[in-house]
């Protein structure tokens, strides 16, 4: 594990590797924001410029901050406007904005058929298949879906949010049941549950968000399909993130990292040791990512 360990000043091999890199694919929550998705705090809470900071330095170093998010289009609409960027991945790979000043944009369903010509969103055609039915009438209290800035669900266009804490085996036969095209995601654990809900889960139980997805649908077929729309090379590109979700951009950039935090995720030693382009960073959440960008602009000098 110590090899692992992203240096504050990188040398040799690792930093001619991050010299190239100009983008940065990053996941949100747990990761590059605050707890309570706060950009203006550090991990405990208190006051702090630091986010801002180093967003500000990555931009004059000429380096480009991609979200890569479960979070649907408006939430991340927002999270690039305050924060000065402007492609995002949202959905889970599912919506791809590659330049949101110009708002040109795709659906990403990966192996599930999709005609954009019906009218309909990939999201309704998810509905359509009967999944979500059964898995509400299976597990009252126990899974709900996800309501997005009190938006609710329908405002997801190509996947389907929900949190709660069911067995994956059991939604994956549901799904094969049905004969549905889609893939069931493991979003990491739940740092607090917003309100409202209508989740019961046992006394101990944090709960985990998942994403009901197209078939095939991840983070790092995402980020493939956007970089080769935007003819991005993939030793300019690293990625960062907490959860299992995350892991698989490590196969899409040149580069991944692993917030501290990360390391409670059951396979974050498997990917670790399977990964030679992973490193952990020093620190949690927000801390880590800060110190993680640190070292790639220290590369750069």
């Amino acid at each position: 594990m110590p090899n692992t360990v992203l240096p504050a000043n990188p040398a040799g091999e690792l930093k001619e590797r991050l010299a190239r890199v100009r983008y940065v694919f990053t996941d949100l929550d747990g990761t590059m924001l605050a707890p309570g998705s706060c950009v203006l705090a550090d991990n405990d809470g208190n006051p702090s410029l630091d986010l801002v900071a180093t967003l500000l330095d990555l931009k004059r170093a000429g380096v480009e901050v991609i979200p890569c998010s479960g979070r649907n289009r408006s939430m991340l609409h927002e999270d690039v406007r305050v924060l000065g960027l402007n492609s995002y991945i949202g959905e889970m790979g599912g919506l791809l904005m590659l330049d949101h000043k110009r708002n040109d944009w795709r659906y990403f369903t990966a192996d599930m058929p999709f005609d954009e010509g019906s009218g309909k969103t990939p999201h309704e055609c998810i509905e359509e298949t009967g999944v979500l039915d059964e898995f509400m009438s299976r597990w009252p209290g126990l899974l709900e879906f996800h309501n997005d800035m009190a938006n609710g669900y329908k405002y997801r266009e190509v996947t389907v949010g929900m949190r709660g804490e069911v067995p994956d085996e059991e939604a994956l036969a549901i799904i094969e049941a049905a004969g549905a095209q889609l893939s069931w995601g493991d979003n990491g654990f739940l740092n607090y549950i917003s309100a409202p809900t209508t989740l019961k889960l046992p006394e101990g139980v944090r709960g985990r968000a998942f994403n009901l997805m197209p078939l095939g649908l991840n983070k790092r077929r995402g980020v493939e399909r956007f970089c080769e729309l935007r003819g991005i090379d993939r030793e300019e590109t690293l990625s960062i993130g907490d959860a299992s979700s995350d892991f698989l951009m490590a196969d899409a950039t040149g580069l991944f990292f692993l917030v501290e935090n990360g390391l409670k995720d059951p396979g974050a030693q498997a990917f670790l040791e399977s990964h030679e382009n992973a490193y952990v960073t020093d620190g949690r959440i927000v801390t880590g990512w800060i110190n993680a960008m640190r070292a790639l602009l220290a590369a750069k000098q």
